[in-house]
């Protein structure tokens, strides 16, 4: 089981290659540009860039298989060596799978004819080359669209970076064209605004938001142990009795309906990692607060904060009890003393479960 074996060491070099594939690729097509806009380093003749564009290009051929093999020979997912270059075909999130098996294509075709340059002639192998404009979003895509690491936050950065630097390499060649290139120049800045407008729709709609997973085609039964590991992490955390510090951050203001509205967001720290937010509404109290006609707690990590949510039971002054719980699931009580300031809230809390577990 992936819960008590964890990822094997082929997992971490499938996600290692093919990462460091996305920024290699990445470099070649910009040095491509640069090597067509005859662009070299001050004090450097110009073979040094189609030299390094060369090298690079022949690395990420390597990489890439590498890639290839390692996704196929790791258990984890059910894929095979035909679903790397027959696109579309595998069991394993179909389409974004897909675009990795047509971009690896793209790279062969332009490995072989590369060479095989000197006997397809210039102007054959030149139209093939422009497949390497093809190859770097179709890649880019199907990172995003298969990556277990997409929405953490360095590799956000680092995949938009690589966005960026391809779309100002492109935007730049754009730019200096001479004068009798005013069509192909406009076609490729609007070409440009579209993919930006597209991915700006698409990642937070899709790789980025819940439920991706099941929506980009995994098989249920690999969702079944993903799910198993997480909900058996929160039991570990939260299935027996606990405390912890808190500190966080305190907003004040008022409902749609006029009421007063207290929401208290706090992580826990020094015991149990979580993530605590306490939400009071009701009528501005005299001297201050509120009279509470309504509440809501969650408690959860930071990658499912409202994980389990319930209510609060019991409110004196800056001390509470509350209840919180997941469907299916043990419920927590939860005992909460704050110290308020202006607009930071520190404190504790203890927690224990309302069913106690045995042996």
């Amino acid at each position: 089981m992936i819960a008590a074996a964890g990822p094997s060491a082929v997992w971490y070099l499938t996600r290692g290659t093919g990462l460091v594939s996305l920024l290699l690729l990445t470099a070649s097509v910009v040095l491509g540009v640069l090597q067509v806009q005859r662009w070299s380093p001050p004090g450097s003749p110009r073979f040094v860039v189609v030299t390094l564009h060369r090298a690079v290009s022949l690395l990420v051929v390597v990489l890439v298989c590498v890639h290839v093999l390692t996704a196929v020979l790791d258990r984890f997912a059910p894929i095979r060596l035909v679903d790397a270059v027959l696109p579309f075909a595998g069991a394993y999130r179909p389409l974004w799978l897909g675009l990795g098996a047509l971009a690896f294509d793209l790279l062969i075709a332009l490995t072989v004819t590369s060479l095989l340059r000197r006997r397809l002639g210039l102007r054959a192998w030149r139209g093939v080359h422009w497949l390497a404009y093809a190859c770097w979003p179709v890649a880019l895509v199907h990172g995003w669209g298969t990556g277990s690491d997409t929405k953490t936050t360095w590799m956000l950065a680092i995949t938009l970076a690589c966005a960026g630097a391809v779309l100002a390499s492109v935007a730049w060649r754009a730019a200096t064209a001479g004068p009798g290139h005013a069509r192909p120049r406009r076609w490729s800045l609007g070409t440009a605004a579209i993919a930006v407008a597209a991915v700006a729709v698409w990642l937070p709609n899709g790789p980025l938001a819940e439920g991706w997973a099941h929506r980009s085609g995994t098989p249920r039964s690999l969702l079944a142990p993903a799910v198993a590991s997480h909900v058996a992490a929160r039991r570990t955390a939260y299935d027996r009795a606990f405390s912890a510090g808190l500190r966080g951050t305190m907003h004040q203001g008022t409902s749609a309906g006029g009421l007063a509205v207290v929401d208290l967001r706090m992580r826990l720290t020094g015991g149990v990692a979580g993530v605590l937010r306490v939400r009071v509404a009701g009528r501005p109290a005299p001297g201050g607060g509120v009279i509470m006609s309504r509440s809501a707690v969650s408690l959860g990590t930071r990658a499912a904060p409202g994980e389990l949510q319930g209510r609060i039971e019991a409110l004196n002054g800056s001390s509470l009890e509350a209840l919180v719980g997941s469907p299916g699931g043990d419920a927590v009580r939860l005992r909460v003393d704050l110290t308020l300031g202006e607009t930071d809230v520190r404190g504790t809390v203890s927690g224990r479960p309302v069913t106690e577990r045995t042996g």
